[in-house]
């Protein structure tokens, strides 16, 4: 694939050189839109849909039926799919086969009806068979697990089954969760998409997933490096005091990054420690490697970050670069919804609900911009969803993650239809 585009800008172009600055450097990872229409690389899906009694409230079977049909319609012949469906009882009701008749699919699908519990791991697991038993070496090969409620049947622990999913995209079958209603377990859901390379998704309302089926399968269909990763390398009297934006780390303490999806951005801002020093100074090297999906030769860009140090007169001047500043705001308010949401389970209301509050306080103070508007509308609709007299706050807790999973990933998403 042509390279992707590194960009680095800090909040302002240089140090001091009097005291230690602290600085945010924003990484803007672009994936170029290919020059030409070119074919796609074959899709192998596995979709894993919960079929527990739960499942027939609020016709979430039908729209769940429904999605999964949309999307098979969507495949192509050289496509492959696999349907398997999970309660208490786990069956493959379609085999993984070549997408050659998708109303064969499609029949099947529509057979779903709900029953008993939910053996979550054990129809995940199932479904990653499916896919990996004809996984496309020069295609991209995913689970597609959509489910309400709490496992509650067989494995249950989010460590061991986040290790089996990580384990699983080691092998190249990437992992996609879909938490409909506010009874499921969104961290377990969360840990599943972050170790499985995949996305995350809360649904609302079961009227959302066609949508979010859509865009789930336009960011497969864009995808053009997998196995993504950032080294940071800082100089001599440079420290990064903080990865603003939440990833997760290899075992060398590299950053896993998402999926590179032509004309969709990855940004990473970080916060670094920088002594005083003079003159100017080579502070940070990023390394990006990646491979493409249609082969495992690994790739790689680099960038660095050279600026001068300024007396405190000259640095009090310069003006912060606005995109720089709107993104620390926004990575800083998406960390906050997410204590907040922590301190509902801990049983810390009123910690919750400072937390709220001081979110208000932040974005209120911060440059006027339609990314901060949208991020104080979603603020205020979770607002309006805390009740500070009730320890459960189910759909509070699944909304603030979700909306700070949304903010740390620049994958397509589709979901306020």
């Amino acid at each position: 694939m042509i390279q992707p585009k590194l960009t680095v800008t800090p909040v302002r172009p240089a140090v001091r050189s009097d005291l230690p600055t602290t600085l945010d450097v924003l990484l803007t990872i672009t994936p170029p839109l290919p020059e030409t229409q070119v074919s796609r690389p074959p899709l192998n899906l596995g979709f894993v849909i919960d079929r527990s009694g739960s499942m027939g409230e609020r016709n979430k079977i039908t729209f769940a039926r429904q999605a999964a049909a949309f999307a098979v319609r969507e495949l192509r012949p050289t496509d492959r799919v696999s349907v398997t469906i999970f309660d208490s009882e786990i069956e493959t009701v379609f085999a993984n086969a070549p997408a050659s008749d998708p109303d064969a699919v499609v029949r099947v699908i529509e057979q779903i009806q709900p029953r008993g519990s939910t053996a979550l791991h054990g129809g995940w697991q199932e479904g990653g068979r499916q896919v990996k038993a004809h996984r496309q070496i020069e295609g991209l090969n995913r689970v597609l697990l959509l489910s309400d409620g709490l496992a509650n049947v067989g494995e249950a622990r989010p460590d061991v089954i986040g290790n089996d999913v990580h384990k699983l995209a080691r092998g190249g079958v990437s992992t996609t969760t879909l938490g409909v209603g506010d009874d499921y377990n969104e961290d377990l859901l969360e840990a599943m998409a972050r170790s499985g390379d995949g996305n995350y998704y809360y649904v609302e309302s079961p009227a959302q997933l066609p949508h979010i089926f859509r865009a789930e399968l336009h960011g497969l269909t864009a995808t053009a490096g997998v196995d993504v990763t950032l080294l940071l390398e800082p100089r001599a009297g440079v420290t990064v005091a903080d990865v603003l934006t939440e990833c997760d780390k290899t075992a060398d303490g590299r950053l896993k990054l998402p999926n590179l999806i032509g004309g969709c951005p990855v940004r990473v801002l970080v916060r670094l420690n920088v002594d005083a020093f003079t003159g100017e100074r080579d502070l940070l090297r990023f390394r990006l490697d990646w491979h493409a999906p249609q082969d495992d030769i690994r790739q790689s860009a680099t960038a660095g970050l050279v600026l001068p140090a300024v007396p405190a007169g000259v640095w009090d001047g310069l003006a912060e670069n606005a995109e720089v500043r709107e993104q620390a705001v926004l990575l800083t308010s998406a960390r906050q919804k997410k204590e907040a949401a922590r301190a509902v389970e801990r049983g810390e209301l009123a910690a919750a609900e400072r937390l709220l509050h001081a979110n208000f306080d932040l974005l209120r103070a911060a440059p006027a911009s339609p990314m901060i508007a949208q991020e104080l509308a979603d603020q205020e609709e979770l607002a309006a969803d805390f009740d500070a007299d009730d320890a459960d706050n189910a759909k509070f807790r699944k909304k603030a993650k979700h909306q700070a999973y949304r903010r740390h990933t620049s994958k397509p998403q589709e979901e306020k239809k």
